[in-house]
């Protein structure tokens, strides 16, 4: 071999080398619950249980400590042999675009076994009177009903993540988990980074939507006499917004000593036009100084929050805020739940009792 080939030789070894040891040094992005959400998601909300439930927001809206009952089959913990909602962690609950079809999806993870949520699944269908089977797509097993095909299927597989879904949207996450299909738009991940970024405690549940304009075309040409009238200009422009997303923070344990914890929403519109977007300012101004007038909103506990809140625009970009106490808004929660719950019923024009 000549000297000019050793040469060539060694310094392509080298860069081999090289190569392997920054592959390897590298830090792999890491799979997330975000993965099962399929390219042609509208909406995904994303919720960390852990924090709900260290939150003041557990009671009102977990049900404190009591086992989780499901209507037509009663508790959870009964069936089951514990309570699945108990030990969830985190979500993700996606659905398809606007308009194509009813289906949804949602992907979990929790401190339960695969073996114990596909005997949960397993009874809970024989408790409705179905017929349970298992079968299989690429590396998941999924338990259905073969009686009622409208009704949500479990898929489950070996380190998880755990899926429920309806119809085709269940194998469009199997296929997106597993890298086989086209996963979330760019869009949702972009509304995402910017609501991380506003300064405030973690955020606990987040959502995002995307409104095609094929959708808002349709809205567009039903409510064309409110849109191209001479009066009010804020329904052209909420049909004008094409993205939104919304992140809360719920608050934890006060800090320091005594002080009480802040919960915060932040929310973000992306407008077609900056016009569109200060007329969506001017029309949350308007409800907003409404709702702070009405006296049962403020009885409810929720005039602090409406107090607070601020409104931005920024070309075609909205950005509102609002803030109050965990501990009073855990409370008004607590009365609307009740409220709607125990409120007697409206009677009806028959004579009967109907719930509004």
């Amino acid at each position: 071999m000549s000297p000019r080939r050793q040469y060539l030789l060694f310094f392509a070894l080298v860069l081999s080398v090289i190569g392997a040891v920054a592959a390897l040094s590298f830090p792999r992005r890491s799979a997330t619950l975000l993965d099962s959400v399929p390219r042609d998601a509208w909406l995904v909300a994303t919720l960390d249980v852990a924090a709900l439930r260290a939150s003041p927001f557990a009671r009102p809206l977990l049900g404190g400590s009591e086992n989780t009952v499901v209507p037509g089959l009663g508790s959870l913990s009964a069936r089951c042999g514990f309570d699945p909602v108990e030990r969830l962690r985190e979500l993700v609950v996606s659905s398809p675009e606007v308009g194509e079809r009813s289906d949804f999806g949602v992907a979990f993870t929790g401190d339960f076994t695969r073996d114990e949520l596909s005997r949960c699944a397993d009874r809970v269908i024989r408790a409705r009177g179905g017929s349970p089977a298992t079968s299989s797509r690429g590396g998941f097993t999924l338990v259905e009903d073969t009686s009622d095909l409208m009704h949500a299927r479990l898929a489950y597989r070996e380190g998880g993540p755990f899926l429920v879904g309806r119809g085709a949207w269940l194998d469009a996450m199997i296929d997106a988990t597993e890298g086989k299909a086209e996963r979330r738009r760019f869009e949702h991940d972009d509304l995402r980074g910017a609501l991380a970024a506003k300064n405030g405690p973690p955020k606990a549940l987040v959502v995002t939507a995307l409104l095609p304009a094929s959708v808002r075309g349709t809205l567009k040409a039903e409510l064309r006499p409110e849109v191209d009238g001479e009066g009010d200009p804020a329904p052209a422009g909420v049909l004008a917004v094409s993205a939104a997303g919304l992140a809360v923070s719920l608050g934890g344990p006060g800090s320091p000593r005594g002080t009480p914890s802040t919960s915060e929403l932040n929310a973000e519109l992306r407008c077609e036009t900056a016009v569109a977007c200060d007329e969506v300012k001017k029309l949350i101004e308007r409800k907003r100084q409404a709702f702070s007038r009405d006296l049962t909103v403020r009885l409810v506990g929720l005039g602090p929050l409406l107090d607070s809140l601020t409104v931005e625009v920024r070309g075609a970009t909205l950005t509102a805020s609002a803030h109050a106490s965990s501990e009073e808004l855990a409370r008004a929660a607590e009365r609307i739940f009740d409220f709607a719950i125990r409120a007697p019923p409206f009677p009806s024009p028959g004579g009967g009792a109907s719930r509004p």
